[in-house]
């Protein structure tokens, strides 16, 4: 990828897309696919905000169950098994243990009977050529045996429980990435760090945006037919910039994830509280990821950060839950958060957030507000996220006045998925490079790029196919890659989206030297700038 915002301005495209998120991202791989003339810009890196606050999970939504959104557990079952298809390097099935407490809400028979809805619903979910993402149906377990499986569970009035599957991605920064690539590969031009500073009207037309290039402080026009809103929880600030027009406010909800040493021992555990809420307690690197909290959140989304208040409360809340994990502040590895934006008919931060729809709205502002040239897309989430994208660009398409064009993310494979049944794809490739990498390595690297793979190693000097530490299986020419082939431009891109260096946290001081270093080098940093890149990182480890 080249990051050009000069050349972008000199260009007229059909749609620009304000956001690169999960949902920006999509949509643009969708619209470049579909022929269309395609720009995407993102105010800081893509996937950085929301999209990194995931609880790395594409799964069938099943509490959504509990508020009788059967359209939208539908959905997201079928997007579930299309990600497996389209990803299959990213996107793998996880075993849940439910465990089900007394004979009310929390109880057994509740239990069953979402997972016997929740298996009819996904009734396509062997449909799929590689047999290890076949996901089977649920069953049921007793109390003993469910104690067996998970031991910190509480036995206190433990009635049974039943193990379900759903999918985890390897790395979700790297499947927002993956779309934007696919997207460039069919001629879209993209750009990050690029913040939209106004949008351009016309009359009543918007076509395009006024955007700064915060690397340079440069100004430029990007100009468009469509202009698409995909910025999240940033959505409602602009449409504040149409001047003079009403504009939709969100509910920002506040979500955060807290890794841990280990509470699961072979299964992610999906778990209710006293109050109702569910939250999960998910297998990641030999360490446990426990989220996501829905907490509604007042405030400007730019200043939002995770707060030692926010991790008191949410350790409290699990060890009511799960007494015998007995966590504290010293458990705490790291913590991440993000804010989700909810579309509600009436919006206000007093909701109970957690109830709210995860519904999406897609918003054609010609309809109600006479905006011409002008669409937002708020709300889903990254399941289904492909299906949010394909119906806007639908719209896009009559907004342009286009014939009818098919869809086609649904069964072409994302940049890096053309490798078929992935446990072959690391045998042949292990087989390959005998000898040579470690074995860890190799599946690191056929996870995190796919079929590209050989692109981040083939023409590195051998110097570079060191690993960068012993914790991780990352190695030097990851860095290499990701300056020069995925925009990487800030130290912090690296370090927590184009590898998994900080995927537990602070690597150690050693290692973001050593990335600093080499990214100083391949991009002629300063020694000031190389500092001040290494304080932002610092500063990312610690709670407010």
């Amino acid at each position: 990828m080249i990051r050009d915002i000069k050349e972008m301005s000199l260009k007229e495209f059909d749609v620009l897309i304000i956001g690169g998120g999960i949902t920006g991202a999509f949509i643009a791989w969708d619209a470049s696919l579909r022929g269309l003339k395609t720009a995407l810009l993102d105010k800081g890196d893509f996937g950085a905000a929301t999209s990194a606050a995931t609880s790395k999970l594409i799964h069938g939504g099943l509490r959504y169950l509990k508020t009788l959104e059967v359209g939208l557990v539908r959905e997201s079952l079928q997007e579930r098994r299309i990600m497996e298809i389209i990803a299959p390097h990213l996107v793998y099935p996880l075993p849940f243990v439910f465990p089900a407490y007394g004979w009310g809400k929390r109880g057994l028979p509740a239990a069953l009977s979402a997972m016997v809805f929740y298996d009819t619903l996904s009734y396509d979910r062997r449909w799929i050529n590689d047999d290890d993402k076949k996901i089977p149906g649920h069953e049921k377990f007793s109390a003993q045996e469910i104690l067996q499986m998970e031991p910190v569970l509480s036995p206190e009035d433990l009635k049974g429980g039943v193990i379900y599957y759903d999918c985890q991605m390897y790395n979700p920064e790297r499947l927002t990435l993956e779309p934007i690539l696919s997207a460039v590969e069919y001629g879209a031009c993209v750009a990050n760090y690029a913040l939209v500073e106004d949008l351009i009207v016309n009359g009543d037309t918007i076509e395009g945006a006024r955007v700064l290039d915060t690397m340079n402080g440069r100004m430029y026009e990007i100009k468009a037919r469509v202009t698409v809103n995909a910025s999240g929880p940033w959505a409602d600030l602009l449409l504040g910039k149409i001047r003079g027009k009403k504009h939709h406010r969100l509910v920002r909800s506040k979500g955060i994830h807290i890794i841990t040493r280990a509470l699961h021992k072979d299964h992610a555990m999906v778990l209710q509280t006293l109050s109702g809420r569910h939250f999960f307690v998910l297998p990641w690197r030999g360490y446990s990821l426990i989220g996501t909290t829905d907490v509604a959140y007042k405030g400007s989304p730019d200043d939002f950060k995770v707060t030692r208040k926010d991790i008191s409360d949410f350790l409290d809340e699990i060890n009511k839950t799960i007494p015998a994990a007995r966590l504290s502040e010293n458990d705490v590895l790291f913590q991440y958060g993000g804010l989700r934006p909810i579309v509600e008919k009436e919006t206000s931060v007093e909701i109970e957030v957690y109830d709210a729809s995860r519904k999406y709205e897609l918003y054609d502002h010609e309809k109600d507000e006479g905006i011409k040239g002008f669409v937002t897309a708020i709300g889903g989430k990254y399941t289904t996220s492909r299906n949010m994208a394909r119906q806007l660009v639908d719209i896009i398409c009559r907004k342009l006045g286009r014939d009818p064009l098919v869809c086609l993310t649904h069964t072409t494979p994302l940049y890096g998925g053309e490798i078929g049944r992935f446990a072959s794809f690391v045998d042949r490739a292990r087989k390959k490079m005998a000898g040579g990498l470690s074995d860890d390595v190799i599946e690191n690297l056929c996870r995190n790029y796919g079929s590209r793979y050989p692109d981040v190693i083939e023409r590195a000097p051998k110097k570079y196919l060191e690993r960068i530490c012993q914790q991780f299986p990352d190695i030097m020419a990851e860095i290499l890659y990701a300056v020069h082939k995925e925009m990487a431009v800030s130290l912090s891109d690296v370090l927590f989206r184009r590898t998994g260096l900080c995927t537990l946290g602070n690597p150690g001081h050693d290692v973001i030297e050593k990335v600093a270093d080499l990214m100083g080098r391949e991009l002629k940093w300063k020694r000031s700038r190389k500092n001040k890149e290494i304080e932002k990182v610092l500063d990312m480890f610690e709670p407010a």
